[in-house]
């Protein structure tokens, strides 16, 4: 049975390092020379997949004031608001609530805000393989990417053999390898870890009751609940909430979970540092922004 494709973008803290680059701006928002953000590249990546009505997008409600300066992203997503930062795993749950308040049976897109993509299309074809997968077979399905070099900045995944329609299981996380380690991991056939990944919201929600017991049921109580209770029952949830990290917390102690590669060719570089957002700018032809926009 299809389902319909709702998606997440992760536009919360982002990294503090990356301030003085960009003037104080959270990078996410900040737009060199006056181009396009981060988070407008991500939202118009996706828009051919999701419109804006089946859109989350979270934010730290320290980013109302980039929201006022921008009033469009009102109109390009739910804007989901985090009192506090209270880890990944929080943020991911909270994103989630609007969806299992319209639409349970939905399949979901999660990504991060804080990627560079030259190739959209190639980037929404490996999206749709894992939305085929996920709605004829089940699972979770990670997205990664063939790697071109031993990167010891990037998160890994080892996989096993490919399918017959080119997934395969995970097998184990790496978390920033040191130098040898990633030459082992590149030549073993692993693949860099983007943190966009497709599932049903049921076998997402099911991941995070294995994994964070303690915490899940406080979120889902406020998923049955009308917006307005909502908001007020979060805004006191949050500072109660012990920080979790969606990646080290729920991800790398499950089981199960499948991975789908894109190719080199597709152009992807997390710009999680300072030094990446400057070599994604540096590499990057030139095409009316700083940070190009996806074709």
């Amino acid at each position: 049975m299809e389902h319909t494709l709702w998606s997440v973008v992760l536009a919360a803290g982002q990294g503090r390092r990356l301030s003085s680059l960009t003037g104080g701006v959270p990078k996410q928002f900040w737009r060199p020379a006056g181009g396009s953000s981060l988070l407008d590249e991500t939202l118009s990546r996706l828009s051919p997949l999701c419109p804006a009505s089946r859109t989350v997008i979270v934010m730290d409600s320290g980013h109302l004031k980039y929201v006022s300066a921008r009033p469009d992203y009102t109109t390009r997503g739910h804007i989901v608001l985090q009192p506090a930062d209270r880890g990944t795993a929080s943020g991911v749950l909270l994103g989630l609530l609007p969806i299992l308040a319209a639409d349970p049976d939905a399949t979901v897109l999660l990504t991060p805000s804080d990627h560079g993509v030259r190739n959209g299309a190639a980037f929404r074809r490996g999206v749709l393989h894992a939305v085929q997968h996920v709605q004829s077979v089940g699972g979770i399905v990670l997205l990664g990417v063939a790697p071109t070099t031993p990167r010891d900045d990037y998160g890994w995944i080892s996989v096993g053999p490919e399918g017959p329609d080119g997934v395969r299981r995970v097998e184990a996380f790496v978390e920033k390898p040191h130098a040898v380690m990633a030459r082992r991991l590149l030549a073993s056939g692993a693949v860099w870890n983007t943190m966009v990944m497709v599932a049903r919201v049921t076998d997402l929600v099911g991941l995070f009751r294995r994994h964070l017991p303690d915490v899940t049921p406080m979120f889902l109580r406020a998923a049955a609940m009308p917006a307005s209770d909502r908001c007020a029952h979060i805004a006191d949830l949050y500072p109660r909430l012990p920080a979790r990290d969606f990646s080290r917390d729920v991800l790398a102690p499950a089981s199960g979970l499948l991975a789908y590669t894109w190719p080199s060719s597709m152009g992807w570089m997390d710009l999680g540092t300072p030094e990446r957002l400057n070599e994604w700018l540096r590499t990057t032809p030139p095409a009316g922004t700083a940070v190009q926009a996806s074709v």
